[in-house]
Protein backbone atom coordinates (compact mmCIF):
# COMPACT_ATOMS: atom_id res chain seq x y z
CA UNK A 1 0.00 0.00 0.00
CA UNK A 2 2.87 2.10 0.56
CA UNK A 3 4.60 1.62 -2.01
CA UNK A 4 1.52 1.84 -4.74
CA UNK A 5 0.89 5.90 -2.96
CA UNK A 6 4.57 6.52 -3.03
CA UNK A 7 4.15 6.36 -6.34
CA UNK A 8 0.87 8.29 -7.12
CA UNK A 9 2.95 10.96 -4.87
CA UNK A 10 5.44 11.28 -7.23
CA UNK A 11 3.14 11.55 -10.14
CA UNK A 12 1.18 14.19 -8.46
CA UNK A 13 4.93 16.18 -7.61
CA UNK A 14 5.98 15.44 -12.08
CA UNK A 15 2.34 16.71 -13.57
CA UNK A 16 2.45 19.98 -10.79
CA UNK A 17 6.05 20.59 -11.95
CA UNK A 18 5.42 20.31 -16.08
CA UNK A 19 2.00 22.54 -15.31
CA UNK A 20 4.05 25.53 -13.99
CA UNK A 21 6.71 24.92 -16.33
CA UNK A 22 4.81 25.39 -19.18
CA UNK A 23 2.15 27.47 -17.72
CA UNK A 24 3.34 30.95 -19.32
CA UNK A 25 3.94 29.91 -22.77
CA UNK A 26 0.29 28.13 -23.44
CA UNK A 27 -1.31 31.57 -24.54
CA UNK A 28 1.38 33.23 -25.99
CA UNK A 29 3.38 36.56 -24.63
CA UNK A 30 1.70 39.92 -24.53
CA UNK A 31 3.54 40.50 -27.93
CA UNK A 32 1.82 37.51 -30.28
CA UNK A 33 -0.38 39.10 -32.57
CA UNK A 34 -2.82 35.63 -32.74
CA UNK A 35 -4.44 34.55 -28.88
CA UNK A 36 -6.39 31.47 -29.51
CA UNK A 37 -7.53 29.82 -26.67
CA UNK A 38 -6.94 26.51 -26.61
CA UNK A 39 -9.74 25.59 -24.96
CA UNK A 40 -13.27 27.13 -26.36
CA UNK A 41 -15.46 24.93 -23.86
CA UNK A 42 -15.50 24.94 -20.12
CA UNK A 43 -17.17 21.54 -19.01
CA UNK A 44 -17.30 18.25 -20.61
CA UNK A 45 -18.77 14.82 -20.45
CA UNK A 46 -16.69 11.53 -20.76
CA UNK A 47 -17.22 7.43 -21.21
CA UNK A 48 -14.60 5.05 -20.59
CA UNK A 49 -13.93 1.51 -21.19
CA UNK A 50 -10.65 -0.36 -19.91
CA UNK A 51 -9.08 -3.89 -20.36
CA UNK A 52 -6.89 -4.56 -16.89
CA UNK A 53 -4.50 -7.17 -16.03
CA UNK A 54 -5.06 -7.48 -12.09
CA UNK A 55 -2.38 -7.78 -9.59
CA UNK A 56 -2.21 -8.98 -6.06
CA UNK A 57 0.26 -8.31 -3.19
CA UNK A 58 -0.93 -11.06 -1.01
CA UNK A 59 -3.65 -13.19 0.03
CA UNK A 60 -3.57 -14.04 4.01
CA UNK A 61 -5.49 -14.97 7.29
CA UNK A 62 -4.59 -14.10 10.95
CA UNK A 63 -2.77 -17.52 11.12
CA UNK A 64 -1.43 -17.87 7.92
CA UNK A 65 -0.46 -16.12 4.08
CA UNK A 66 -1.21 -18.30 1.06
CA UNK A 67 1.92 -18.72 -0.18
CA UNK A 68 1.14 -18.89 -4.36
CA UNK A 69 -1.90 -17.07 -6.02
CA UNK A 70 -3.63 -16.41 -9.07
CA UNK A 71 -3.59 -12.55 -11.08
CA UNK A 72 -6.34 -12.05 -13.36
CA UNK A 73 -8.08 -10.02 -15.80
CA UNK A 74 -11.17 -8.02 -15.90
CA UNK A 75 -12.69 -5.01 -17.68
CA UNK A 76 -14.60 -1.90 -16.28
CA UNK A 77 -16.70 0.92 -17.36
CA UNK A 78 -17.37 4.24 -16.26
CA UNK A 79 -18.13 7.80 -17.24
CA UNK A 80 -17.97 11.43 -15.31
CA UNK A 81 -17.99 15.04 -15.76
CA UNK A 82 -14.97 17.55 -16.30
CA UNK A 83 -13.99 20.56 -16.36
CA UNK A 84 -11.31 23.22 -18.51
CA UNK A 85 -9.32 25.09 -16.52
CA UNK A 86 -6.89 26.61 -18.89
CA UNK A 87 -3.16 26.80 -19.26
CA UNK A 88 -3.56 23.08 -20.40
CA UNK A 89 -5.03 21.63 -17.00
CA UNK A 90 -8.35 20.09 -16.78
CA UNK A 91 -10.13 17.74 -14.51
CA UNK A 92 -12.96 15.32 -13.82
CA UNK A 93 -14.46 13.39 -11.65
CA UNK A 94 -15.52 9.68 -12.74
CA UNK A 95 -17.21 6.04 -11.48
CA UNK A 96 -16.73 2.57 -12.97
CA UNK A 97 -18.12 -0.67 -12.02
CA UNK A 98 -15.51 -3.51 -12.45
CA UNK A 99 -15.60 -6.95 -13.51
CA UNK A 100 -15.07 -9.63 -10.99
CA UNK A 101 -11.61 -10.78 -10.32
CA UNK A 102 -11.43 -14.67 -9.34
CA UNK A 103 -8.27 -15.12 -7.28
CA UNK A 104 -7.69 -18.87 -6.45
CA UNK A 105 -4.53 -18.72 -2.94
CA UNK A 106 -2.57 -22.21 -1.80
CA UNK A 107 -0.34 -23.12 0.93
CA UNK A 108 1.73 -26.37 1.20
CA UNK A 109 -1.60 -27.77 3.37
CA UNK A 110 -4.50 -25.90 2.36
CA UNK A 111 -6.26 -23.53 -0.61
CA UNK A 112 -9.04 -20.86 -1.17
CA UNK A 113 -11.16 -19.51 -4.17
CA UNK A 114 -12.58 -16.09 -4.01
CA UNK A 115 -14.17 -13.34 -6.57
CA UNK A 116 -13.96 -9.99 -5.94
CA UNK A 117 -16.36 -7.27 -7.94
CA UNK A 118 -15.57 -3.32 -7.11
CA UNK A 119 -16.55 0.27 -7.59
CA UNK A 120 -14.55 2.72 -8.10
CA UNK A 121 -14.89 6.82 -7.50
CA UNK A 122 -11.87 9.52 -8.58
CA UNK A 123 -10.98 12.75 -8.76
CA UNK A 124 -8.42 13.18 -11.81
CA UNK A 125 -6.06 15.89 -12.51
CA UNK A 126 -4.42 16.23 -16.35
CA UNK A 127 -2.00 18.24 -18.18
CA UNK A 128 -2.62 18.55 -21.58
CA UNK A 129 0.36 18.91 -23.76
CA UNK A 130 -0.15 21.47 -26.49
CA UNK A 131 -3.49 21.93 -25.57
CA UNK A 132 -6.47 22.70 -27.97
CA UNK A 133 -4.76 20.87 -31.11
CA UNK A 134 -6.56 18.11 -32.69
CA UNK A 135 -3.73 14.60 -31.38
CA UNK A 136 -2.86 16.08 -27.46
CA UNK A 137 -0.92 14.13 -25.51
CA UNK A 138 -1.41 14.35 -21.75
CA UNK A 139 -0.54 12.63 -18.49
CA UNK A 140 -2.16 12.84 -14.97
CA UNK A 141 -3.06 11.62 -11.73
CA UNK A 142 -6.00 10.39 -9.46
CA UNK A 143 -7.17 9.97 -6.38
CA UNK A 144 -10.00 8.87 -4.43
CA UNK A 145 -11.72 5.77 -3.10
CA UNK A 146 -12.46 2.06 -4.03
CA UNK A 147 -15.49 -0.41 -2.91
CA UNK A 148 -14.85 -4.03 -3.16
CA UNK A 149 -17.56 -6.66 -2.85
CA UNK A 150 -15.86 -10.06 -1.79
CA UNK A 151 -17.52 -13.26 -2.41
CA UNK A 152 -17.60 -15.75 0.44
CA UNK A 153 -16.20 -19.50 0.21
CA UNK A 154 -13.76 -22.13 1.73
CA UNK A 155 -10.44 -22.78 2.78
CA UNK A 156 -9.79 -26.18 2.05
CA UNK A 157 -6.91 -28.30 3.83
CA UNK A 158 -5.30 -31.26 2.62
CA UNK A 159 -5.48 -32.90 5.73
CA UNK A 160 -9.55 -33.03 5.14
CA UNK A 161 -10.35 -29.83 7.32
CA UNK A 162 -12.86 -27.39 5.71
CA UNK A 163 -13.46 -23.83 7.01
CA UNK A 164 -16.30 -21.54 5.48
CA UNK A 165 -15.91 -17.82 5.19
CA UNK A 166 -18.85 -15.25 4.53
CA UNK A 167 -18.84 -12.47 1.90
CA UNK A 168 -17.87 -8.87 2.80
CA UNK A 169 -17.69 -5.38 1.12
CA UNK A 170 -15.23 -2.82 2.62
CA UNK A 171 -14.21 0.84 1.18
CA UNK A 172 -10.29 1.48 0.97
CA UNK A 173 -8.17 4.39 -0.87
CA UNK A 174 -7.53 4.26 -4.31
CA UNK A 175 -5.26 6.22 -6.52
CA UNK A 176 -4.24 6.51 -10.02
CA UNK A 177 -1.23 7.29 -12.62
CA UNK A 178 -2.34 8.25 -16.57
CA UNK A 179 -0.99 9.01 -19.80
CA UNK A 180 -1.79 8.78 -22.72
CA UNK A 181 -3.40 11.18 -26.08
CA UNK A 182 -6.35 12.50 -27.19
CA UNK A 183 -7.59 12.84 -30.84
CA UNK A 184 -10.05 15.58 -31.90
CA UNK A 185 -12.07 13.59 -34.65
CA UNK A 186 -15.15 16.15 -35.35
CA UNK A 187 -14.41 19.08 -37.70
CA UNK A 188 -16.54 21.64 -35.72
CA UNK A 189 -17.82 24.59 -37.15
CA UNK A 190 -16.61 26.27 -40.54
CA UNK A 191 -18.42 29.32 -39.19
CA UNK A 192 -15.76 31.73 -37.82
CA UNK A 193 -15.92 33.14 -34.07
CA UNK A 194 -14.32 36.34 -33.34
CA UNK A 195 -11.63 36.92 -30.45
CA UNK A 196 -11.31 39.96 -28.52
CA UNK A 197 -8.17 41.97 -29.53
CA UNK A 198 -7.31 39.24 -32.50
CA UNK A 199 -7.83 37.72 -35.46
CA UNK A 200 -11.20 35.54 -36.52
CA UNK A 201 -10.73 31.71 -36.02
CA UNK A 202 -12.83 28.51 -36.87
CA UNK A 203 -14.55 26.95 -33.99
CA UNK A 204 -12.78 23.39 -33.28
CA UNK A 205 -14.70 20.14 -32.37
CA UNK A 206 -16.03 18.84 -29.66
CA UNK A 207 -15.68 15.35 -29.73
CA UNK A 208 -12.42 13.59 -28.73
CA UNK A 209 -11.27 9.43 -28.78
CA UNK A 210 -8.97 9.02 -25.94
CA UNK A 211 -6.66 6.18 -25.61
CA UNK A 212 -4.48 5.53 -22.68
CA UNK A 213 -2.38 3.64 -20.17
CA UNK A 214 -3.86 3.57 -16.23
CA UNK A 215 -1.93 2.08 -13.24
CA UNK A 216 -5.00 1.55 -10.63
CA UNK A 217 -3.80 1.22 -6.96
CA UNK A 218 -7.23 -0.29 -5.29
CA UNK A 219 -5.96 -1.14 -1.76
CA UNK A 220 -7.19 -4.08 -0.13
CA UNK A 221 -10.09 -6.43 0.05
CA UNK A 222 -11.44 -8.34 3.03
CA UNK A 223 -13.73 -11.12 2.98
CA UNK A 224 -16.33 -11.97 6.24
CA UNK A 225 -15.69 -13.87 9.23
CA UNK A 226 -15.37 -17.48 9.28
CA UNK A 227 -18.33 -19.59 10.13
CA UNK A 228 -19.44 -21.40 13.17
CA UNK A 229 -15.81 -20.43 14.39
CA UNK A 230 -15.42 -19.16 18.39
CA UNK A 231 -13.90 -16.89 18.78
CA UNK A 232 -14.44 -14.73 15.69
CA UNK A 233 -11.98 -15.14 13.45
CA UNK A 234 -11.28 -12.93 10.14
CA UNK A 235 -11.54 -14.94 6.74
CA UNK A 236 -9.29 -14.11 4.04
CA UNK A 237 -8.11 -10.44 3.33
CA UNK A 238 -6.39 -9.54 -0.31
CA UNK A 239 -3.39 -6.87 0.01
CA UNK A 240 -2.15 -4.18 -2.40
CA UNK A 241 -4.68 -4.82 -5.59
CA UNK A 242 -3.32 -3.13 -8.68
CA UNK A 243 -4.31 -3.06 -12.13
CA UNK A 244 -2.39 -1.87 -15.14
CA UNK A 245 -4.71 -1.03 -17.70
CA UNK A 246 -5.14 0.07 -21.52
CA UNK A 247 -8.56 2.72 -21.75
CA UNK A 248 -10.28 3.76 -24.65
CA UNK A 249 -13.06 6.40 -23.82
CA UNK A 250 -15.05 9.42 -25.91
CA UNK A 251 -14.89 12.82 -24.16
CA UNK A 252 -17.61 15.36 -25.57
CA UNK A 253 -16.80 19.52 -24.56
CA UNK A 254 -20.13 21.52 -23.64
CA UNK A 255 -20.29 24.92 -24.72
Amino acid sequence: MVVGFRSILAGAALLASTAAVSADGYYGGAKDTLIVPGYPASWYLRGDYSHAWVNVGDVAMPSFSFRDHSDDRTWAVGGGVGYYFGRGIRGDVTYEWRGGVDIHATTATASTDLSIESSVLLANLYYDFRAGERLTPYIGIGLGAARHDTSGGRVVSTCGGICTYGGSDNWTAAGALMAGVSLRIDRGHRAPVSIKDGPVAAEPGRLHVDLGYRFLYLGDAHAGSLVNVAPTTPGPRVDDITAHEIRIGLRWDIR
